[in-house]
């Protein structure tokens, strides 16, 4: 799979968090050329930390980080830049992308449980900010999904024991029992355990 610059970052970061034992969701920044700026993962399961960046709290999220890495925001040329992150972001982030000064987000899996990316292009204070929302090509959605899934999955969650998981398999049946597969397989758990490359991953998820 041939990755753009941003897209590959934020899978890179995706799949670190992964390996740290947190969700797979992973984020940059990028200016207008598609140069990354700022790269940030997913902490939730890791130490107890803020300090440049936010773990082992419910604040740090892939988005939070990225922006938390950026050296600055300076007005104007970081309305140009935009927020990629493999996950559709949560009511949280899409506030702080929102307040951060870049004004673009583009995201890849879905996320119909808590995904709020409408807000930014709904709500009068965000539609005033002039944000943009763009979307991952499908190939990225797809395994932006798949590792959201199997996050989720290997956090002992199951279809129909779980609202979470039961929202995705309502819109998203395919992915939801090709990454149950995954799981009983053991195929992500083994990349995972001996830390292997982006490359590896995309193409046993392909």
């Amino acid at each position: 799979m041939t990755l753009p610059a941003p897209w590959r970052a934020a899978l890179e970061e995706a799949w670190t968090a992964y390996t740290e034992d947190s969700l797979p969701i992973g984020a940059c920044v990028a200016d207008a050329s598609g140069t990354v700026l700022a790269r940030g993962r997913n902490r939730l399961g890791e130490a107890r930390k803020v300090d440049g960046v936010i773990g082992g709290h419910d604040l740090g999220h892939a988005e939070i980080n990225a922006l938390l890495a950026l050296k600055g925001t300076p007005r104007p040329d970081c309305y140009g830049w935009t927020v990629y992150t493999t996950v559709e972001p949560c009511p949280q982030c899409a506030g702080a992308v929102t307040m951060s000064g870049v004004r673009g987000l583009s995201y890849a899996a879905p996320d119909p449980w808590a995904g709020c990316a409408d807000l930014l292009t709904t709500h009068p204070y965000m539609v005033r900010k002039g944000m943009l929302v763009g979307r991952a090509p499908a190939d990225i959605v797809r395994v932006s999904l798949l590792l959201m899934l199997h996050g989720l999955w290997g956090d002992g969650r199951r279809p129909g024991a779980d609202v979470l998981i039961d929202s995705f398999a309502a819109q998203h049946p395919a992915e939801v029992e090709r990454a149950g597969q995954l799981l009983e397989a053991g195929t992500l758990l083994n990349l995972r355990a001996r830390r292997a490359g982006l490359d590896e991953v995309l193409a046993t998820l392909n």
